[in-house]
């Protein structure tokens, strides 16, 4: 609950506004520099902040225990997720040791993993956590980038995963 006097807005009311804006969804991917296996989790933030410095930005929740994994390597990869990989989301949304064992990923030259089959990855060097309330707000370079020809990112909205287009008629 907000601290500010007069404030209707509840987390619950928050969320229930919020989801009717569409959000892409990134894998954020590193290794982990204790063990160096690959360690992810997923956003619904990712967005450019700055063209120059070529900077961009999300969020992560404090509870994440994916994230300090990943901030420890001080880099990671940006895979930028296609529509039809929803079980990319939820294999890298979930817990446990192994979120990588069902996915098709490579390593890249910065040494972190990046999803095969996403619209474009971006490998980045940390930056900054800044404090959000009750998420973290970072800041990264993107050090090299690459897209896709083509394809169309899956999107979160209203609760559900799926493409711009949503469901496509039978030719």
């Amino acid at each position: 609950m907000s601290t500010h006097p007069g404030t209707t807005v509840t987390p619950t009311h928050f969320r229930s506004v919020m989801r009717h804006l569409p959000t892409g969804v990134a894998a954020i991917c590193s290794a982990d520099p204790r063990t160096a296996e690959p360690c992810g989790l997923i956003v619904g933030t990712f967005a450019s902040l700055s063209l120059d410095p070529a900077w961009v930005t999300f969020n992560v929740a404090r509870t994440s225990t994916s994230w300090p994994r990943i901030a420890g390597s001080g880099r990671f990869s940006v895979s930028l997720l296609a529509d039809g990989q929803q079980a990319v989301c939820a294999a890298l949304s979930g817990k446990g040791a192994d979120k990588f064992r069902s996915l098709d990923w490579e390593m890249s030259a910065y040494g972190t993993p990046r999803i095969r089959g996403s619209l474009g990855w971006i490998d980045c060097l940390l930056l900054r956590e800044l404090d959000g309330g009750d998420h973290l707000l970072i800041i990264a370079e993107a050090q090299e980038m690459t897209a896709a020809d083509r394809g169309d990112p899956l999107v979160f909205h209203g609760g559900r995963l799926g493409g711009l287009r949503g469901p496509q008629p039978a030719v």
